[in-house]
């Protein structure tokens, strides 16, 4: 009987031995990604994820391959998470999926919704660190924010709108992403609202509103736009854009209904479009920043946050005012860098 028992025993262990290498080989081997890069195999110690709402813009192709690039020097790979490729899939279901999955961080655009802050609560309760980007959240349990400076934005807006103020009375009508409409852009809105308030003079009245715009599909923002200009009745005479896909959008809207003499478009971001749109004069001016800088500092706050166990609150990055004047040193190709 005891000679049966040991081999019988012998083998369980070897058995359990066994998986146990196999899975700890399988748990090493996830970490190891063909780059496809020469043609070799490189390994990387951390695994991130860039998660935002409208991925298809050249904007945030342009965020994510400066921060794969700065990702690579530190050894972590950065994976896009596409929403060409999951269109039936929400930020919601990438974060849900981004957790499970278990990636040692996250780079995001929030939404402002309550759901999506319970969900970086969940991450960093599983010790996954979370770095929103371009847009904040600050009452969530996100550990950096890379961005604009509210204050600032909302003041070069302001002043392209007092510079743009041709008569006693003007409209101006603000048209903003309603997805990620948060208290970072009412802070840009109320200093608009400051800027020009105060530097448009007794002897002028500029009346500015503001409308949202659900840019989840191409066709719905064209179609929201394409009511400005056919059934609200008064076609304002400047239009900021505070969104790449709106600006796009506006600048087809006032060639399509011939009001590139009477609207003036204030402009969000520097895609090859809106530079474009710029030159043939269809958009007048545009705020610009570097995509470079937030992807660099996203990846920067994370590889902090790893090996210091805390990071900066916050990474501002510059913005930039592109008009006419200055449109040669924004070349094609190079969207929100100075050349």
């Amino acid at each position: 009987m005891k000679r049966s028992f040991f081999p019988v025993t012998a083998g369980i262990l070897l058995c359990a031995a066994l998986t146990i290498g196999m899975w700890i080989y399988f748990q090493s081997s996830t970490r190891s990604i063909d780059l496809q890069e020469n043609g070799t195999q490189e390994r990387y110690d951390r695994h991130y994820v860039l998660l935002a709402d409208g991925m298809r813009s050249s904007l945030w192709q342009e965020v994510y391959e400066s921060a794969r690039e700065e990702a690579l020097k530190s050894g972590a790979y950065l994976e896009l998470v596409n929403s060409d490729t999951m269109t039936d899939y929400t930020l919601e279901d990438y974060l849900k999926v981004s957790i499970a999955s278990k990636v040692d961080g996250i780079i995001m655009q929030p939404t402002g919704e309550q759901k999506i802050r319970d969900l970086i609560h969940e991450a960093t309760e599983n010790g996954i660190p979370v770095v929103t980007a371009l847009e904040d959240d600050p009452e969530s349990e996100r550990i950096s924010f890379v961005g604009i400076n509210s204050y600032q934005m909302g003041t070069a807006y302001g002043e392209e709108i007092l510079r743009l103020l041709k008569k006693a009375r003007t409209s101006v009508l603000i048209l903003v992403n309603s997805h990620t409409r948060d208290t970072g852009t009412n802070l840009v809105l109320s200093q608009i609202s400051n800027v020009v308030k105060e530097g448009a003079g007794a002897d002028r009245t500029v009346d500015i509103s503001v409308y949202d715009i659900d840019i989840s599909g191409n066709f719905d923002s064209e179609e929201a736009i394409r009511d400005i200009f056919v059934n609200r009745g008064n076609i304002p005479d400047i239009l900021v854009c505070l969104d790449e896909i709106i600006t796009e959008c506006a600048c087809q809207a006032v060639v399509d209904y011939n009001q590139v003499e009477n609207v003036d478009v204030i402009g969000y971001y520097t895609s090859d479009t809106i530079l474009d749109g710029i030159r043939k004069g269809t958009v007048t001016t545009t705020v610009s920043f570097s995509t470079e800088e937030i992807g660099r500092y996203s990846v920067d706050a994370l590889e902090e946050y790893y090996s210091l166990g805390h990071v900066s609150n916050y990474f501002n990055v510059g913005l930039n005012v592109v008009s006419q004047q200055n449109i040669n040193t924004f070349p094609v190709g190079e969207s929100g860098q100075e050349g």
